[in-house]
């Protein structure tokens, strides 16, 4: 109810102010704006007299229309995702899972002084997994919801362009909601959380590798700061993890789908079908990050800076290897 009240104020407030401010000031900034560039587009095609070829290539947006509609489109499905996730989900739980990883925490250095180093860290790693994972996800959303509110020079975050291509846009909506309920209709994911593995060791190895992987895709994004928004190009990064290859988010989300998903495939009591079908699935996951890899790389590669960084960092995924 927060969020719809704010952005029912804030474009209240916009198309109450902007007409007196662009019929009295007249600012460069307002008569380039994206806003007027789609307005052209939608006044053109109410143009009268055109013959049918003509009125074909009326229809068809200009390269800069299309960019214009793009922008606005992401800045709106992006930020009121990312705005609703925040508030509905991640902000209203983050002091329980602050307390949470507290008790837990002492609760460890209780059992290591009775149990020994190894078998409370185990313990605490083990409890606290999913809890570190919601942290994280509660830091890169917000990250995420700056970049898409703060297209501005201010913040060093103005967008150069924008992908508009078809499989671009299609492979990275895919992993959002309300996209998702569609994704999961054609990608079937398992609904069990907990991995069945029995053998504690195991289990804290795994569960390190998962809380590892999503620090690494945090320090990633915290790395692009108010650049992190899909789809655009804001500048190019080239320090940390960035110097090492190209797509280190993206790394350890495939790292985070594999260690989630095969000991559920290996270990669990599922039948054959369903096993397989959970590998399909899992290469199906894997292969949509690579495609938003792919797409990001061919829109970026239309600046010469980033054709300059391919050069010097040459490996997507893996250093050394892919």
């Amino acid at each position: 109810i927060i969020v719809i009240a704010l952005v029912i104020i804030f474009f209240a407030g916009y198309v109450i102010l902007a007409p007196i401010i662009y019929g009295v000031f007249r600012p460069k900034t307002i008569l380039e704006s994206r806003s007027l560039v789609i307005f052209g587009y939608f006044k053109r095609q109410f143009k009268r007299g055109l013959t049918t070829q003509e009125f074909l290539c009326n229809i068809t947006p200009t390269e800069k229309e299309k960019q214009a509609m793009m922008i606005v489109f992401m800045q709106t499905f992006f930020a009121t995702y990312t705005a609703h996730i925040l508030c509905e989900t991640y902000i209203p739980n983050l002091s329980y899972n602050i307390d949470f990883i507290r008790v837990m925490f002492q609760q460890a250095i209780t059992d290591t002084t009775t149990l020994g180093i190894g078998a409370g860290l185990t313990q605490f790693i083990i409890d606290t997994g999913d809890v570190w994972l919601k942290i994280i996800l509660t830091i890169t959303t917000f990250v995420f919801l700056i970049s898409y509110l703060s297209d501005t020079t201010v913040f060093k975050n103005k967008i150069k362009s924008v992908d508009t291509t078809p499989l671009g846009v299609l492979s990275c909506i895919c992993c959002y909601y309300p996209v998702t309920i569609l994704t999961y209709i054609f990608i079937k994911v398992t609904d069990q959380t907990l991995m069945p593995v029995n053998n504690q060791t195991l289990l804290f190895v795994l569960n390190l590798i998962v809380i590892l992987a999503n620090i690494g895709s945090l320090i990633a994004i915290l790395r692009l700061g108010t650049k992190a928004g899909n789809l655009t190009n804001r500048g190019i990064v080239t320090k940390f993890p960035y110097n090492i290859i190209r797509h280190p988010d993206y790394s350890m989300q495939i790292l985070y789908i594999i260690t989630t998903t095969i000991p559920l495939m290996l270990m669990s009591n599922f039948g054959i079908v369903e096993k397989v079908m959970m590998l399909i699935t899992t290469f199906a996951w894997i292969y949509i990050y690579f495609l938003r890899a792919i797409t990001e790389e061919r829109h970026l590669m239309q600046d010469p800076e980033y054709q300059q960084y391919v050069e010097k960092v040459k490996y997507r995924f893996i250093p050394k290897l892919f």
